[in-house]
């Protein structure tokens, strides 16, 4: 019934597309951070410490951080005095990155690191030799979306050069051990173990105890922070060590090797207000005293930075809003659980009376799509999906549902049951339609948009028409997409608008929006559990009863 490739380019959409501005995204200031006197002697002589640095791309003996801005380049910010620029990726990439992970000296030549740059569709791309400004591409590979978390701990093989380790959503945990050559720079996976799904941060931390290995931390939702130490083989890790409490006020993590020159790794934490803080390692995964490493709120311009420990979230970063009149706006999430300024993006009154949606990005570029259903044609990103589109009432673009990396699309019709569509990689078409069940009719919004479970697959929130809310949580498996559903809880029937932005708060789980009839804004933050999905509201705007409509 539905036209599984876009219709001829002579049926044009109603409306122009819509495009949504980059977030300004101000460039990250350099860290401040408590170094070693006189600089060391350069890539060579840091390794000489312990493990090899991850991420110097300056070359000047102390790694740096790199970061996905809101355009999904990656960015550097040195800790020298070499300044920060945006990466230029030698193979002329256009995919917007997901995550980054440095992983220092492969060919051990003594130059600049290597940094792989995964996809959202999982293509993980090798890149060597990489300075401030450029990256000079070596290696791609695919299927990597299977993992919901790759890091490097630094090297555990013993060889000199660092490793990669990668959790399914289902806990199992992988090593991949570097050969050193760029055509396959990696040997098969071999498995550590299972369980590791109780952590919503995985950290590669660099060597912590002076044996030469890389060592990582993990840290639960609820902020208790463990030390995994190397055991001397890269298949598997000492049992774990409780080293602290209270990291949950961070909503990213990262190891950033020995800054202060003692050759114990070292990290750095961003505060949910935007504030960097530096933690200097006393060994074994402990730390001294925190030190504020930027000015209050500096740090707050970056939605994913290199070698964090948390789960990315990707493909939506806003939220859409249509005034009474029909007009279009848009407001850019910031890392700080707060929403951007919004920016008029259509012509004043130009959507009165469409019926539109708004979806998790359905191509690569990492932003989201609005879509418009107009004389039973679907519309969006430029695209005609076909005829047939009017016996549905409402759509949802949750993200991947189907595991394939790629960003799907829900459509419930007129008689309760919901189907799946599961999209290409450039978010010009749609495949066939699959059943998902019948009884979604029960529910007046159906919303998502990232993971509010904590396992890095997309889910769904439902609220039934008196009031009770439901999580379904994503499988990854289009026959199949969603586990039976939990309640969340009752009494969400006092809003009258509820829409999912993504991540807000820059944790890399997902958020909720509510607005009550009152106009204001509350934010549910997401916690990552699926028992307590979301933490108690918290207000942070007003004025949105100007609105008849936000997604």
């Amino acid at each position: 019934m539905l036209l599984a490739s876009p219709a001829s380019a002579d049926s044009p959409a109603p409306r122009p597309a819509v495009e949504k501005p980059a977030a300004a995204g101000a460039a990250l200031p350099k860290p401040i951070l408590p170094k070693a006197d006189g600089a060391r002697a350069g890539i060579a002589g840091a390794a000489e410490g312990g493990t090899a640095l991850r991420s110097d791309v300056d070359g000047d003996g102390y790694s740096d951080v790199l970061y996905r801005g809101y355009d999904g380049e990656v960015y550097s910010v040195p800790t020298s005095d070499v300044a920060g620029s945006m990466i230029y990726r030698g193979d002329g990439t256009t995919a917007s990155a997901k995550d980054i992970i440095p992983i220092g000296d492969q060919d051990l030549n003594g130059s600049r690191p290597e940094v792989l740059v995964l996809s959202a569709d999982g293509d993980l791309t090798l890149y060597g030799d990489t300075t401030e400004s450029y990256g000079d591409f070596r290696w791609a590979g695919s299927g990597w979306h299977v993992y919901n978390k790759v890091f490097s701990p630094g090297d555990i093989s013993g060889d000199g050069r660092a490793d990669v380790l990668a959790r399914t959503p289902s806990g199992e945990l992988w090593v991949y051990v570097s050969t050193g050559t760029y055509n396959a720079p990696f040997h098969a996976r071999q498995k550590v173990g299972n369980g590791w799904g109780a952590y919503d941060h995985l950290i590669g931390l660099g060597d912590s105890d002076g044996d030469g290995r890389g060592d990582f931390l993990a840290r639960t939702p609820s902020g208790v922070l463990f030390y995994y130490g190397s055991t001397g083989s890269p298949y598997s890790v000492k049992a774990r060590k409780e080293v602290g409490h209270g990291w949950g006020v961070y909503n990213q993590v990262l190891g950033i090797d020995d800054f202060n020159g003692d050759g114990v790794g070292d990290v750095l934490a961003r505060a949910s207000d935007g504030t960097l803080w530096s933690y200097t390692g006393t060994g074994g995964g402990h730390f001294a005293a925190r030190q504020q490493a930027s000015q209050a709120g500096a740090w707050a311009e970056g939605p994913q930075l290199s070698g964090a420990g948390n789960v990315p979230a990707y493909g939506k970063e806003g939220m859409l809003a249509r005034d009474k009149a029909g007009t279009l706006f848009w407001y850019n999430t910031r890392e700080t659980g707060k929403l951007a300024p919004r920016t008029q993006i259509s012509d004043t009154g130009g959507w009165a009376g469409a019926t539109i949606f708004e979806a998790s990005s359905l191509g690569d570029d990492g932003v989201s799509d609005t879509l418009e259903i107009y004389n039973g044609h679907l519309y969006g990103n430029s695209t005609d999906f076909g005829g047939g589109w009017s016996i549905y009432n409402h759509l949802v673009g949750a993200g991947d549902l189907s595991g394939d990396g790629r960003g799907d699309l829900l459509a419930r019709d007129r008689s309760g049951v919901l189907y799946l569509y599961r999209g290409n990689a450039y978010g010009t078409a749609v495949g066939a339609r699959v059943k998902v069940g019948g009884g979604w009719g029960a529910y007046d919004r159906i919303v998502g948009a990232g993971d509010f479970s904590g396992d890095g697959l997309n889910d769904l929130v439902a609220r039934t028409k008196d009031g009770y809310l439901y999580l379904y949580q994503g499988t990854g498996q289009a026959g199949y997409p969603f586990k039976p559903r939990v309640k969340v809880g009752g009494g969400w029937n006092v809003y009258p608008k509820l829409v999912a932005p993504g991540d807000v708060t820059g944790d890399g789980k997902a958020d909720l929006l509510a607005v009550n009839s009152g106009g204001e804004l509350f934010r549910y933050t997401g916690t990552g559990e699926a028992g307590y999905a979301f933490k108690p509201r918290v207000s942070i705007g007003t004025g949105y009863q100007v609105y008849n409509g936000l997604y």
